[in-house]
């Protein structure tokens, strides 16, 4: 003999529901976008007054081993005042590639990973940030290991040389600047 029915259905719908919610919240997590967590690691370079750091960090996705964010930084040698560069998310974590770090001199250096190129010909005041999503035209994203090499010459001349992958739209194998890279042609 029930003397609360509707009291009843309601704590039974309730705990059905926290059954529900618990059963199924680590999944919802995988539909949240990914962030970025803490540092795994982190390598620095200088040349004269420059220097410039990139730190790997962890992303977090409710658990989910998945990639890592790559954050670029720069600041002049003895200090600790470091400027963003870019920020570039590879789907694996693998080590920070150090021989992706060029110095023309002082004041022109260049990093690049992915499919992102940044320069900076005023030691690090600015830098220029080239993204084959937004600037190589007909670009198909996802080629990780798309920029393989940078040669810049001091009279701001250079190539890019690239790994296309064959069948891939807009990949291209080399790329010409006349700007230290600001902006490449083919």
């Amino acid at each position: 003999m029930l003397r609360h029915p509707f009291l009843i259905a309601i704590a039974v719908l309730a705990l059905g529901f926290g059954v529900l919610v618990a059963a199924t919240w680590p999944a919802a997590l995988l539909f949240l976008p990914p962030r970025m967590g803490a540092i795994a690691e982190t390598w620095q370079t200088a040349k004269d007054t420059l220097q410039i750091r990139v730190d790997r960090h962890y992303e977090e996705n409710g658990g989910f081993v998945a990639g890592a964010y790559y954050v670029f930084r720069s600041a002049p040698v003895g200090s600790n005042n470091w400027r963003d560069i870019m920020t570039f998310r590879h789907d694996d974590p693998i080590p920070i590639p150090r021989d992706n770090f060029r110095f023309v001199n002082g004041r022109v250096a260049s990093v690049f990973m992915g499919w992102m190129y940044a320069v900076t010909t005023d030691g690090g005041a600015t830098w220029s940030v080239w993204d084959a999503g937004k600037d190589l035209p007909s670009w198909q994203c996802c080629n990780y290991g798309l920029i393989a090499d940078v040669n810049i010459n001091p009279d701001g001349t250079g190539t890019m040389t690239l790994s296309p992958i064959q069948g891939r739209r807009g990949e291209v194998p080399q790329l010409r600047t006349r700007d230290f890279g600001r902006h490449w042609s083919v």
